[in-house]
């Protein structure tokens, strides 16, 4: 009965919160907001952007979090794909640019990297946080993301962000228009790249 009452507590929480953040939560076809960021290089980085080229943008939690590195280097996997079709594809972290840069450990990447500790551009895009929804993870396969996720580091590194940070990812066009927007229902929901390649494509 006990368990039955957490799990309804918990339920209701995530609905609660869901709710008022879906009022922020940015959808298809919305225009992007525009930003203009430096990436970990001091190099500018602005959206729309300059070259007319289409965007994939993920926001992870921080660099010391195991999911986030699995998923990035999934992302890097698929680098010569993107560069075959023109994409430019951009990982935003709480982490600032030292961490960012100490995580890479001098590694060449094909991804655009932006440490944003301020949260100016989590707040822009209505990036989640959200215990409930981190709790949720526990039940979607974290532990076994996890695992993998921390064989993939270079380096040890310590999680320097918020603890209930939710990933999002968008596909922009060339015009700064929303293609595909997920935001994660808990840690490790990305958006499949399979779905991401069909709106490439």
């Amino acid at each position: 009965m006990k368990s039955i009452l957490i799990m309804s507590l918990l339920l209701a929480m995530v609905t609660n919160v869901y709710a008022k953040n879906k009022k922020t939560m940015l959808k298809k076809n919305e225009q992007a907001p525009a930003f203009t960021v430096k990436d970990v290089y001091g190099k500018t980085v602005k959206l729309p952007d300059a070259d007319g080229a289409k965007i994939f943008i993920s926001f992870h939690r921080n660099v010391g979090c195991p999911v986030c590195n699995l998923r990035f280097h999934e992302i890097e996997q698929e680098a010569e794909y993107f560069r075959s079709y023109g994409v430019k594809v951009i990982a935003v972290y709480e982490s600032d640019s030292a961490n960012i840069l100490q995580y890479l450990d001098g590694d060449t990447v094909s991804t655009i990297m932006i440490g944003d500790p301020s949260l100016a551009l989590y707040q822009q895009y209505g990036v989640e946080r959200s215990w409930g929804k981190t709790f949720m993870s526990m039940f979607n396969g974290i532990f076994g993301k996890m695992k993998a996720g921390n064989r993939l580091f270079k380096n040890k590194m310590k999680q320097d962000g918020n603890l209930n940070r939710l990933p999002a990812s968008f596909l922009i066009d060339e015009n700064g228009k929303i293609v595909l927007a997920h935001y994660a229902q808990y840690v490790g929901d990305e958006m499949p790249l399979e779905l991401l390649k069909q709106h490439i494509d």
